[in-house]
């Protein structure tokens, strides 16, 4: 029975140790899944595989020292943002807003194939709508790279989508930028009256652009220039002129409009010199309704917001673009 006794007592020992065992593994293994490191089969982290960054971080820098490729990648996630609020944020976070969504006054030197130096800035984020549907990131403003006619001869008929200069800026233009830029260049869609001479804002329609020359409304707002020159009845063409987009946000900023008189903001230069340049948008009106009015849209060399030129007549080139 002693025997016996020992035997029952060395059973129980090993059951206890068994158990204990069990329980330590069992306890091993609930800090490893709390933890993270190994999961359960079946469980909502075997069956979602882990977020992953669209693009490594960006190391944050001045708004003007960014290369191409790095404003690109910044772009793309402004780009993918879920909303206008979200995508100024990322640009804010990257120094390339202020804290009211303005964009920072910064100065990017753009070397040309031509020997010239042009500059850029930032004018808007998520403002202009790619060829996909989606908003691009970030719309930057080119001067003056260039000076030459809006179309062969004078005349409005087409607008900008069948001018030369649209022609030349898809091409010569092009040619002209860095290929770290020329190649980052997104193509999206721009509204112009692309008849000429009319007052019916159905004239308006969008063509695919990766260059362009800015609208009178992109860098004015809305404008009463005909209203306050022939009166009142005259207004469907202003609305006509406002049919061709929507004021940029860094033109809003600094206080541009049709009728602030000189705006530094306008004013540019080209080689050394101050330099008038294009609006894409057609002078639309012709007294007593016959003919073409020859012309389009363009800023003084002085930076006033409104004026005039031959269509034929040779004139600064400053470009849009987004990445």
């Amino acid at each position: 029975m002693a025997v016996h006794g020992r035997h029952g007592q060395k059973g129980a020992g090993a059951l206890g140790l068994l158990l204990a065992i069990v329980f330590f593994a069992a306890a091993v293994c609930a800090v490893l899944v709390a933890s993270g490191v190994v999961s359960l089969p079946g469980s909502a982290s075997n069956s979602q595989e882990p977020a992953v960054p669209a693009s490594p971080a960006l190391e944050v820098k001045a708004a003007g020292d960014y290369s191409w490729e790095e404003l690109s990648r910044v772009s793309a996630l402004v780009s993918a943002a879920p909303d206008d609020a979200s995508g100024l944020g990322i640009a804010l976070e990257y120094g390339l807003v202020d804290q009211d969504g303005v964009p920072v006054s910064a100065d990017i030197e753009v070397p040309l194939s031509d020997g010239t130096l042009a500059h850029a800035q930032l004018v808007g984020v998520r403002h202009d709508v790619r060829a996909d549907g989606t908003p691009a990131g970030l719309t930057y403003m080119l001067s003056v790279v260039a000076d030459q006619p809006m179309c062969a001869t004078d005349s409005t008929e087409g607008g900008w989508e069948k001018s030369g200069l649209r022609s030349w800026a898809a091409s010569v233009g092009k040619a002209l930028l860095p290929a770290e830029l020329s190649s980052r260049l997104v193509a999206v869609g721009k509204a112009t009256n692309n008849v000429g001479v009319t007052e019916d804002a159905a004239a308006v329609t969008v063509t695919t652009d990766e260059l362009w020359c800015f609208s009178a409304v992109e860098a004015c707002g809305p404008v009463t220039w005909f209203a306050d020159e022939y009166g009142p009845t005259m207004s469907s063409y202003d609305a006509l002129v406002d049919a061709e987009g929507s004021q940029y946000a860094y033109f809003a900023s600094r206080g541009v409009t049709g009728s602030t008189g000189l705006s530094g903001a306008l004013a540019l230069t080209y080689r050394g010199q101050a330099w008038p340049w294009w609006y894409r948008t057609p002078y639309p009106y012709v007294f007593m309704g016959h003919g073409d009015s020859g012309s389009f849209f363009q800023v003084t060399a002085t930076g006033f917001p409104s004026s005039v030129g031959l269509a034929s007549s040779a004139s600064g080139v400053v470009l849009g673009f987004c990445l």
